[in-house]
């Protein structure tokens, strides 16, 4: 039976906002006590570091998991059973009284967190089958990371400060029942098929995404752009703080600024991508970014030291760029995808987030005190990118043309 979408743009953006930024609240909101956290678990850095790049590589490999499960078992069911295990992990951490307690923890949250980001975007593939419309409902969602990285390090050095660090968990934890109750009230499963998971359709349905030449071409600069933010995340405490000897809330305020980038740039991406079309959008936030990129680089060898002048300047830059990748870059991989949009969305999330990681931890690797890692990882990327869309530029529009639908907004 097949029903209509009951809700408008701006009311499923205000439905699913909350849902998705549960990853990346679960960042921001850790970032700032992680010395505080570590200190009392008797934990170093760099042994603390693996909460990050942990979290990031199981969101990653979740998508693999709750893809299928929310094409076949519905978006509704899956998205609870996330919400669930988010709540449950975050208990965890906050009762955590040893790293590997916390780390597993962290690991849960992870899982929980990517099965509920992967069900709204899959939803909104389900409602709008308009690419262009698609992709810019995609890049508003984008807006909840941006909201994050605006108010969550601040609000987590005042939770830590006044309640202690577990606090956070807790917050966390209560969010996640409450939007539990809120989706069982006002959401319904979008997903057209609900029947029994049979491994055989499942791996011919990934074969499918990744052999299709959107999924190859564009889910590169969406990873990028996606890695850039967390790059920048795990270099700048370090860069901002301990090189530049800024305060942590000038620390806080710098990465807010960025935040506030990403989600005007997100804004933007969307208008944009309903008038100029996907391939224009990505093309523009590939520019921008390689630019930023590179005034990075030049900006250092310029001073011959990090310089604050040059420095934040670049980045965000290089972060307006980004969110033009991400929001336009999951808009052209998701277009031919109508009816496996959870293995689809599951498979761009799991380039994305492991894309992610390793580009996190090669940055980390080579950090010296300067920006020249992250500088010189995001521009060789930026140029393969351009490289592979510029040579294959005829396939990508050719199969957009060819699975453009009218605009139909259906929920069964």
């Amino acid at each position: 039976m097949t029903k209509k979408w009951p809700f408008s743009h701006l009311v499923t953006l205000i439905i699913m906002i909350p849902l998705v930024s549960f990853y990346s609240f679960s960042l921001d909101l850790y970032i700032p006590l992680l010395p505080s956290i570590g200190n009392d678990l008797g934990s170093n850095i760099q042994t603390m570091q693996y909460t990050n790049s942990l979290f990031m590589l199981f969101c990653g490999i979740g998508q693999i998991v709750f893809g299928p499960l929310s094409d076949y078992y519905g978006r509704l069911p899956t998205l609870k059973g996330s919400l669930i295990i988010f709540a449950l992990a975050n208990i965890i951490c906050m009762c955590a009284w040893t790293f590997p307690i916390l780390l597993l923890g962290r690991i849960l949250q992870a899982i929980g967190a990517c099965g509920s980001y992967l069900c709204c975007f899959a939803t909104i593939r389900d409602i709008y089958q308009d690419e262009n419309e698609c992709a810019a409902m995609f890049s508003y969602l984008n807006i909840a990371n941006s909201l994050s990285a605006i108010c969550a390090p601040t609000l987590g050095t005042l939770l830590g400060r006044t309640f202690g660090w577990p606090s956070i968990f807790f917050v966390l934890g209560i969010a996640a029942i409450c939007s539990l109750g809120y989706t069982l009230i006002a959401v319904e499963t979008t997903s057209s098929k609900p029947s029994t998971l049979n491994l055989s359709q499942l791996i011919t349905s990934y074969r499918d995404v990744f052999f299709h030449p959107n999924y190859q071409l564009f889910t590169l600069p969406a990873a990028i752009g996606f890695g850039t933010f967390f790059a920048y995340y795990c270099i700048s405490p370090y860069l901002y703080i301990e090189t530049m000897g800024f305060s942590k809330l000038a620390f806080s305020i710098f990465y807010g600024s960025c935040g506030i980038t990403f989600l005007v740039g997100s804004y933007i991406c969307g208008q944009l991508l309903q008038r100029i079309g996907i391939l224009n959008t990505i093309n523009i936030g590939l520019a921008c970014h390689a630019l930023g990129a590179c005034l990075l680089l030049q900006g250092f060898w310029l001073t011959g030291s990090p310089n604050i002048y040059f420095i934040h300047p670049a980045v965000l830059l290089c972060i307006w760029g980004a969110s033009f990748m991400v929001g336009a870059g999951i808009g052209g991989t998701m277009a031919p995808f109508k009816k496996s949009a959870g293995v689809a969305f599951a498979m761009i999330s799991c380039y994305k987030f492991i894309a992610a990681h390793s580009l996190g931890d090669i940055v980390m690797h080579f950090y010296n005190n300067t920006p020249m890692s992250l500088g010189i990882c995001i521009l060789s990327l930026n140029a393969l990118s351009c490289f592979l869309l510029w040579a294959f530029q005829n396939n990508i529009v050719n199969t957009i043309a060819q699975t453009a639908d009218t605009p139909i907004r259906e929920a069964s």
